[in-house]
């Protein structure tokens, strides 16, 4: 007998909801996995541990300095652990490798490694490793600091470039994991970005708009 010309209701009912149930599992894993979050709130605070020479950037700015690239797996901090957690910075540390590449950029002198030491000390992970963003402000001795969002749209990311702070993104990859990268401006190709799980000389151009990222952050100079 062949295929009936009518598929049966109650099969595809039941395929739909497999598929549902399948993307509601890996968009939860995603949400969970401590590879890259954040805290939702900022955390109270004690004294800053870093003491770096800064320069205030140009305001009204469209694109901001690009002074550093840093790969989080890369071998000089690759198999660190990331806060107290059970993670790494190579496997988990993108926020951290995209906000020290921030901060560099501000003048900072860090890099992952360092900065993950910093924000250890100053208990600004929580023990998933996740970043409590007060402390930019603990690290910085209050230099800099961490602007908080709750939703994602191209004028709030506009509005940071222009003040001189950098938009840290939070999107998901193909795989479903929740990953970070540190946006320098946007051309009109897309968004100019630096990625941490890329180790390219120039900036990678993100393809897509706005609305493709779940969480923004913007760290600059208090």
């Amino acid at each position: 007998m062949g295929r009936p010309l009518f598929p049966n209701p109650l099969l595809n009912l039941r395929r739909y909801m497999l598929s549902m149930l399948r993307w509601i599992l890996i968009s939860a894993l995603a949400l969970l996995l401590v590879a890259c979050g954040s805290t939702p709130k900022r955390a109270s605070s004690t004294a800053g541990v870093a003491s770096p020479t800064v320069k205030r950037p140009l305001q009204s700015q469209t694109a901001l300095p690009d002074r550093v690239a840093f790969y989080q797996k890369d071998r000089r901090w690759a198999h660190e652990q990331l806060g107290r957690s059970d993670g790494t910075l190579g496997a988990d540390g993108c926020l951290v490798t995209a906000t020290s590449m921030a901060l560099v950029n501000l003048g900072f002198k860090t890099d992952p490694s360092d900065l993950n030491r910093r924000l250890t000390q100053a208990d600004s992970f929580t023990p998933r490793g996740w970043l409590i963003w007060d402390g930019i402000r603990k690290v910085t001795d209050g230099q800099a600091k961490a602007r908080f969002y709750k939703s994602v749209d191209a004028g709030l990311i506009n509005q940071c470039i222009v003040d001189g702070y950098y938009p840290l993104v939070q999107f998901y990859l193909p795989n479903g994991r929740s990953h970070w990268a540190v946006i320098l401006d946007r051309s009109s190709q897309g968004y100019r970005m630096r990625d941490p799980l890329r180790h390219a000389e120039q900036p990678l151009i993100f393809p897509h708009g706005a609305d493709k990222f779940r969480a923004l952050r913007c760290v600059g100079l208090a």
